[in-house]
């Protein structure tokens, strides 16, 4: 229970500090005196026993201190992005729907008014009676919190974590991270509806490390404040790389994770030079949490993931049958002590979740050390004259070939009724024909001609993952093609 344990570290050690904010820096015992203000204000108004409130709060230091006092009188937190969310959640017993003073939610009262919930703006709360926090009521009465999945097929789900569930996942990240409370963990500006802007506090608060946040200013400001970790996307990865030289100093006692997708071979170059030479690759889900955490060494590491060990990660046939190391098939993770479901969705549920396990979409392959390649989802496989296609590797090798930060290979009928490969590169300007035939070649070795596009910035959602179904509507309602080749 964090919210117990933040009061513990104010007790413990009051001046260290939990969070910095946009370089402010807020002591343990200022958060805990701020999140019993909170309580108090809430529980005067009802706010205690089961039920849901949903936060649309912009501002991430607000958002922690609302939903930690939610939480810790019992009810379950969601966060949302917009108004519409908050239409589409489609939670039961919701109780209320929260939002911190001098925000502006456009319609945001409307929706409440059709739910038939009340809208409550917090105030300040200064001048609030604060309510202290009993260890035997953090026990038992701790609430939950409703993270969104990614949506990179489109539909988001919902994954409610438990106090129980966060503490297996929350032993993960500080096993793999080595954490402790000399921590100074950055969060860039990840919302609390996704896996490491929930994960990477409550972790670093439980050991009682601290977190920096950076929220509506640049990315590279975190390195002037003295973190020891950071986790980010390429697409963060690559704002602060595009920074000049001058404004923040290389340190190698930085630990940079980057999760979200793979980086480009010269982004990790540019990494080591610029920042730190300790760049990690980090494989997690939000459902089943981090089961890779590769240390970017030698030119194979970037593709070959080193599985934690405590996590039980198998690769299986289409009958659920383990397969023999160095073949490809399904990835599935042990979910012991973890989520067995998302919320209200039943047919999502029985597609990923069955017997004790996650199924991701994702097809990969184990080596006989251990080490383990992603080869794409298993939806994205495209039938190419009779032979089965993988995008992902091409998608990469192709980003290394051009020196671009995203590529989408996806397949599609053209009037004769043949799947023809469609090429979709992130650049600006288009490559030179004779550069893109050389690097098709290498990429595609025998495979018939493509049809290739060009965007300055493929649809990404907020970890940075591609938008597959966006980019190919995208492609195809531009025809015909910038380019083709034979």
């Amino acid at each position: 229970m964090v919210t117990q344990m933040i009061f513990d570290w104010a007790k413990q050690a009051p001046e260290r500090t939990a969070v910095i904010y946009n370089g402010r820096r807020l002591s343990y015992r200022w958060f805990a005196q701020i999140i019993a203000l909170a309580r108090g204000y809430f529980a005067r108004r009802d706010y205690v026993g089961s039920g849901y409130a949903v936060l649309a709060v912009r501002n991430l230091m607000n958002f922690w201190i609302l939903s930690l006092a939610l939480r810790s009188l019992g009810l379950t937190t969601v966060a949302v992005r917009s108004v519409a969310e908050v239409d589409q959640l489609g939670l039961p017993t919701l109780r209320c729907v929260i939002t911190g003073s001098g925000e502006t939610w456009t319609g945001l009262d409307g929706i409440c008014a059709k739910l038939g919930v009340h809208l409550l703006s917090v105030p300040s709360l200064v001048g609030e009676s604060p309510l202290a926090l009993e260890v035997s009521e953090a026990a038992t009465l701790f609430g939950d919190h409703v993270l969104q999945t990614s949506g990179t097929t489109g539909i988001r789900k919902l994954v409610l974590r438990t106090p129980a569930f966060d503490a297996a996942f929350v032993r993960d990240r500080v096993e793999a991270f080595g954490m402790s409370q000399d921590t100074v963990f950055s969060v860039f500006d990840f919302g609390a509806w996704t896996g490491p802007g929930y994960m990477i506090p409550l972790s670093a608060w439980t050991v009682g490390g601290a977190i920096a946040i950076e929220q509506g200013r640049e990315f590279y400001r975190a390195f002037a404040v003295g973190i020891s970790h950071a986790e980010l996307t390429p697409e963060m990865l690559a704002a602060i790389l595009a920074a000049p030289s001058d404004v923040f100093s290389r340190n190698d006692a930085i630990q940079l994770s980057v999760t979200g997708g793979a980086m480009t071979r010269s982004q990790v170059d540019q990494a080591k030079a610029r920042i730190t030479s300790r760049v990690f690759n980090l494989l997690a889900s939000t459902e089943a949490g981090i089961i890779g955490f590769t240390l970017l060494e030698t030119p194979e590491d970037h593709r070959w993931h080193r599985l934690l060990p405590s996590r039980q990660v198998e690769i299986v046939d289409e009958s659920d049958r383990p397969v023999p190391a160095g073949e490809i098939g399904r990835l599935r993770i042990s979910i012991a002590g973890r989520p067995t479901s998302y919320l209200n969705d039943d047919e999502g549920t029985r597609a990923f979740f069955r017997d004790g396990f996650f199924y991701p979409g994702d097809l990969a392959v184990i080596r006989p050390d251990g080490r383990m390649a992603l080869h794409g989802r298993i939806t994205d496989v495209i039938n190419i004259q009779g032979q089965k296609i993988s995008p992902a590797p091409i998608e990469a090798r192709l980003c290394e070939l051009f020196g671009v930060s995203g590529v989408c290979l996806f397949s599609a009928q053209n009037d004769s009724g043949d799947e023809e490969i469609h090429i979709v590169v992130e650049t600006p300007t288009p490559i030179d024909s004779n550069r893109l035939s050389a690097a098709l070649n290498q990429a595609l070795r025998g495979s018939p001609g493509a049809r290739i596009y060009y965007m300055a910035a493929l649809p990404r959602n907020e970890m940075g993952k591609v938008l597959r179904q966006a980019i190919r509507a995208q492609a195809l309602a531009s025809q015909p093609p910038l380019a083709q080749t034979d």
